[in-house]
């Protein structure tokens, strides 16, 4: 059985609106949940995002961004699965309530928050705010950028190149980021300046994973996946092959925030640090954080 046969099964579709699509590989649909999920009680199937919507984006990632000559420069990254220390729980008990960091955990399926610690507070987004930007160059141009730019979009995803970065903030306005975040009802920050919270990137990330944003879902998604860099993924279980998110670091303030699926599920945990709570020598502080949200919240 093909994918598009199985998909039209699965999901009741016509072949028709399937037609044109890249698709991933079967094995990939059904362990990682990239078209549905398991609901947690019971053998239904819960859409994610809407099976229009998924095609829809799948439709306008191949026509548009796999036509366009850009193009990745790495490959997925998985969860490591390192091994869990008492060190890092001892870490993760006596950092979750400090002043100087913000964070949140969202189930994306359901879009309850699971954990949040002054998940509002405004930092210096340092590197964070690139992939946003992106998806508002995107929605500004309804889905259909130049080569250049595609790639602008790459590379401020994988390697956070920062001439990408003033390239695509160079054709942006103020409007376009006030017309982004209204449209997708997200909270209301100060992107182009550079001032993000935890929570904006939670929502920032269920809007891309349950393919809410009209243009560059599959893209962002993509994009991110191929990120390079933090170590909030080493402490996840190896189990985790869909994973995706951003990091960014400056000064004082070192953030991380990923997305992915966990037995069928997908969830989000971001988290922002500033007063140099991960330096001096303390950047595992990162990987202890990330750890111990995932085993006491989504595991």
């Amino acid at each position: 059985m093909n994918r598009r046969r199985w998909m039209q099964g699965m999901l009741g579709l016509p072949l028709s609106l399937l037609s044109g699509c890249i698709l991933p590989p079967l094995r990939e649909v059904r362990r990682s949940g990239l078209v549905f999920a398991p609901a947690g009680a019971g053998n239904t199937p819960l859409m994610i995002g809407g099976a229009a919507r998924k095609a829809a984006a799948l439709r306008e990632y191949q026509q548009t961004f796999l036509v366009s000559g850009a193009m990745f420069r790495f490959g997925p990254k998985p969860a490591h699965g390192r091994e869990w220390t008492s060190r890092l729980a001892q870490g993760y008990a006596t950092s979750k309530r400090d002043r100087r960091i913000g964070y949140a955990v969202k189930n994306l399926a359901t879009g309850l928050y699971l954990a949040e610690h002054q998940a509002d507070l405004l930092m210096n987004g340092c590197s964070m705010p690139k992939p946003a930007l992106s998806a508002t160059l995107l929605e500004a141009r309804q889905g259909r950028l130049s080569t250049e730019e595609y790639q602008h979009i790459v590379n401020v995803c994988d390697r956070s190149i920062n001439a990408s970065w003033q390239a695509i903030l160079a054709r942006l306005t103020a409007a376009d980021e006030q017309a982004f975040e209204a449209k997708y009802h997200l909270p209301d920050v100060p992107l182009r300046q550079n001032a993000q919270s935890a929570r904006y990137y939670a929502e920032f990330f269920e809007r891309c994973v349950n393919y809410r944003l009209n243009h560059g879902c599959e893209l962002m998604l993509e994009a991110m996946r191929r990120n390079q860099y933090g170590i909030g993924h080493w402490y996840l279980p190896a189990e985790i092959t869909y994973l995706g998110g951003k990091t960014g670091n400056y000064g004082e303030w070192q953030h991380e925030g990923l997305f992915f699926y966990y037995r069928g599920t997908p969830y989000a945990i971001v988290l922002y640090t500033g007063g140099r709570f991960a330096l001096d020598g303390n950047y595992w502080r990162i990987g202890a954080m990330f750890g111990g949200l995932f085993r006491e919240y989504v595991a």
